[in-house]
Order: C-alpha cells, then structure tokens, then sequence
C-alpha cells in the first residue's frame, strides 16, 4: 500500500476567474472560471503527472494524493460574500467582528495560530450544514 502524498493547491483569484498551482510540484498548475471548474481542471493536470510517472516506471495513483486546497482570507470571503462575516466571527471564531474584517481585509496581521482558529470555525459551520436539511 501507497503512503499518501500531500499536496497543498495554492488558489488565486484572477482577473478572469481563479488559478492554481501545487507548491510541492513545479510546473503543476491550472486555470478555471470558478472554484468548481479550477478544481476539476487541477485533477486533470494531476492524472498527465500521474501519467508521465507511469510512463517512466513509477507505480504512482491518482488514488495516492491527497489534495489541500487552500485560499487566503480575503479571498475566501470575497468568493463566498453570502457569508456574514461579522456573524461568523462572533459564532463560530470568537472573534470581534471589527477586528475580523479586517483580518479579511488585509488591514490586521493574521497569525499561524489565528488562521487555523478561523478555519476550524469554517469546518464547524460546514459540519452544521452538513447535517441539516429542510422540510
């Protein structure tokens, strides 16, 4: 069995839409119009990686990656603006809401430890969502 590789896909906004390269593969990069799209594309671009390594002996998988898509701040909330953000940091962060939109703003310095509290935040309202529906 396969260790998995982690590779972290670096997202972009563009003027035109979003772009995407893995920071551990040089040279492995896409283009999309939405977030939807880029990855779909990404997965492309890994399996003619995946591909070229067969072709040159290596017994490699698409199977045997596992893909870390990651966004800045500012971007994810100005690709995802239905999301309240003062709301978001209060409920879900524990943040002030001020000093959050600024974070999302570039105006605030964002530590290592802050980033990772925002995005368990994320993951908690996702799992909320995830186990709701409507009737």
């Amino acid at each position: 069995m396969n260790m998995q590789i982690k590779l972290t896909v670096i997202v972009e906004k563009t003027g035109t839409g979003f772009s995407a390269y893995a920071k551990e593969i040089d040279g492995m990069a896409t283009v999309g119009d939405s977030i939807k799209e880029l990855k779909a594309n990404f997965l492309e671009v890994l399996q003619y990686h995946v591909d070229h390594a067969y072709e040159m002996g290596n017994s490699i998988r698409i199977q045997d990656y596992s893909l870390n898509y990651v966004l800045d701040l500012e971007q994810f909330f100005d690709y995802f603006h239905v999301i309240n953000k003062s709301a978001f940091a209060e409920h879900y962060v524990g943040v002030n809401p001020s000093l959050f939109r600024q974070y999302t703003r570039k105006l605030a310095p964002l530590s290592d430890k802050k980033i990772i509290q925002i995005s368990q935040g994320l993951h908690k309202l996702a799992d909320e969502l995830s186990n709701i529906s409507l009737s």
